[in-house]
């Protein structure tokens, strides 16, 4: 059988949001794979897996643990909440498993077996794609500044504030991308010297007992004098809206300058030229998510490199968990030349999270504040 005839066994660890469109996208735009099951806790998720996944074949789980065993489970999309993503990830690797994980994946996994691959989706977007390539051609001369702001449609649901309460931060949860993409064009091997944040709780005021905010500006200064800034808000009014500068010393190259629909403009009598904004994350990106899936697909049967350093993954949260301390205690936070944090301890990020989100939800961060303690030791080690 030729490698173009290979089909890659499939599972979706979490079938909430961001896992349902993942199944879905894997089960009809990724021709070389194979959903051949899913898992979910949640009720909701179960009964929308018996209407869009069950009819096709799909195998339905309730516990990771039981779909782990499915026979010929090849790789797996973990798309759970945050604090599983570690030990999940570990799981899969220890059975041979290959992983493609929602960011943030919290470690360095290098066993040359299995691949990892953490899933930093605006890599796969045709513009961000285009921009990198004219970077590379030398259309600015060489990049020194990054920065970007990115702005999520204000959403006061129950289910957004709950969201919120586990999502690590601003920093690991939102920033991230922009932090993946400033490695990309500023250099995968770009090292942070020092990172600072501040940031303001406007929209959702109980973020501040948590030591995180709606509203956040950080910046970071790599080792080589490059800078990257940037601002995220949960409380856009008009919709979503991601905008990226790379200053170069012959030019500047924008992405995502206006924020719209589609390439339809309306002219009345108001006097003004108007365009519809995005709605949402995953409008904007709907099309790199597949090619996203498609890419880690074709690299592990193909055994090609995978397109996304992993090493670049972990510099990230390195840098996320800086900016996050930051806005926390209000201190800049300095990195040796190897990248790694000089100051606070992983320990001292850990009590902060063991005394604020501990206290304000009632202890349900438990098992994350023990998974998070373990990824930072190990990071500093990295």
């Amino acid at each position: 059988m030729t490698s173009l005839q290979k089909t890659l066994n499939v599972g979706v660890v979490g079938i909430g949001r961001m896992g349902q469109r993942h199944a879905l996208n894997v089960q009809n735009f990724v021709p070389r794979a194979k959903l051949v099951c899913a898992c979910s806790p949640a009720k909701a998720d179960l009964l929308w897996a018996d209407q869009h996944l069950k009819p096709h074949g799909v195998k339905v789980y309730a516990t990771f643990e039981e779909m782990l065993e499915t026979p010929g489970l090849e790789a797996v999309i973990i798309s759970s909440i945050t604090e599983l993503h570690l030990p999940q990830t570990l799981a899969a690797f220890n059975k041979g498993i290959h992983v493609l994980c929602e960011k943030p994946i919290c470690r360095s996994v290098t066993e040359p077996e299995t691949r990892v691959m953490v899933a930093f989706c605006r890599r796969f977007d045709d513009s961000y794609q285009d921009a990198q390539e004219k970077v590379k051609a030398g259309a600015i001369g060489k990049p020194f500044v990054f920065r970007s702001h990115g702005c999520e449609k204000l959403d006061q649901s129950p289910f957004f504030q709950q969201y919120l309460k586990n999502s690590g931060g601003i920093y690991f949860d939102s920033a991230i991308h922009d932090i993946d993409l400033s490695l990309m064009f500023l250099g995968e091997d770009s090292v942070p010297k020092s990172v600072s944040a501040v940031g303001t709780a406007a929209f959702f005021p109980d973020l501040a007992k948590t030591g995180d905010a709606d509203n956040a500006v950080g910046v970071c200064e790599f080792w080589d004098g490059k800078i990257a800034h940037f601002y995220h808000s949960r409380s856009s009014s008009h919709g979503y809206d991601n905008v990226t500068e790379i200053f170069g010393t012959t030019g500047k190259l924008t992405v995502n300058s206006t924020p719209r629909k589609n390439r339809v403009e309306i002219c009345d009598t108001d006097g003004f030229v108007k365009v519809e904004p995005t709605p949402s994350w995953y409008d904007r990106y709907i099309s790199a998510f597949v090619v996203e899936a498609n890419a880690f697909v074709d690299a592990v049967l193909d055994d090609k490199p995978l397109p996304i350093p992993l090493r670049s993954a972990v510099t990230s949260l390195r840098i996320a968990t800086g900016l996050q301390e930051s806005l926390r205690s209000g201190q800049k936070i300095y990195f040796s030349r190897q990248g790694q944090a000089m100051g606070p301890s992983p320990l001292t990020i850990y009590k902060w999270y063991r005394e604020s989100r501990l206290a304000a939800t009632h202890g349900t961060l438990a098992k994350k504040l023990n998974f998070l303690s373990h990824t930072l030791s190990d990071l500093s080690t990295i």
